[in-house]
């Protein structure tokens, strides 16, 4: 898998950059059981099989963007053993494509789609590095997943650049953070023989690669770069309410999950040669965060 594990490791601080972010209503309800009904994949993987905890994903990853999945043609990146994939595809999208770097992951990818009756004609799977695919491979998709996949890199305007060069309507991302109100990166090692961790690329060294966690302003940031705006953000903290069950890193504000829109417009006007938060400085903001 290219950098695209579910892993829960969490970081401290705080995270005061929250009152400019639209939230999305939710209603009083209880998370969908899709995988209850669809229990291979608490098989086909070593990574974040909990059930409970992966029907609430499914809410807000999946059920919660529906409307723009309907019809859809889906770019699912780093797509581990195809869980999110095949979840699109039974939420109406036209068509999915995957990426993953592990070929076992897709190996047993292929296995479920067909073990749930999934039309071939629907979907396609690719086995292979996610920045050389997107660089050797061009897509016409209407949105794009990016599901627990920046954590496990560091080459963050190589992936926006290329994501932006695709035209998506939507970007869908679900990623952990790092808690801080300034806009920083704080940047780990990862193991990659570790499922998951990040896969190996031509930037590691040995079986060691460097991958970051973004905190929420500098993700916006990078992102609006590249023409993608914050549409709105999944309120974990209502849906651990509603449900009546903790879901750790994202109530703690740990790990977020954003519905992006993209525009050329946008991003032309306001991201050119100047701070787009009005920031003076950006090394103050390292020096006033003390990392």
């Amino acid at each position: 898998m290219q950098n695209g594990s579910q892993s829960e490791a969490s970081d401290g601080g705080s995270d005061g950059d929250t009152k400019r972010r639209p939230r999305l209503r939710q209603r009083r309800r209880r998370a969908s059981g899709w995988f209850d009904s669809h229990p291979r994949f608490l098989e086909t993987s070593h990574t974040a099989i909990n059930p409970g905890r992966l029907n609430m994903r499914y809410q807000a990853l999946i059920a919660d963007n529906a409307d723009i999945l309907a019809g859809a043609r889906v770019l699912d990146i780093a797509s581990h053993d195809g869980r999110w994939a095949l979840a699109a595809l039974e939420a109406g999208a036209a068509h999915v494509t995957s990426i993953e770097a592990r070929p076992d992951l897709v190996d047993n990818a292929h296995e479920t789609f067909a073990h749930y009756g999934a039309d071939p004609s629907r979907y396609t799977m690719i086995a292979g590095d996610v920045f050389a695919v997107l660089k050797e491979q061009r897509f016409d998709v209407d949105v794009i997943q990016c599901f627990g996949f920046l954590y496990h890199t560091l080459r963050y305007p190589e992936l926006f650049s290329a994501l932006r060069k695709l035209e998506p309507r939507h970007l869908v991302v679900d990623t952990r953070v790092h808690r801080a109100s300034a806009s920083l990166i704080r940047v780990y090692v990862n193991e990659t023989t570790v499922q998951s961790n990040a896969a190996f690329d031509d930037y590691t060294e040995g079986t060691k690669t460097l991958v970051g966690s973004p905190s929420p302003k500098a993700l916006r940031r990078m992102l609006g770069v590249f023409g993608f705006t914050v549409e709105r953000e999944y309120d974990w903290e209502a849906a651990s309410r509603d449900a009546g069950a903790a879901v750790g890193t994202y109530e703690r504000g740990e790990r977020i999950t954003w519905r992006c829109s993209w525009d050329v417009p946008r991003r032309s006007k306001q991201y050119t040669d100047h701070d787009p938060d009005g920031d003076a400085d950006a090394d103050a903001d390292a020096e006033a965060e003390g990392d």
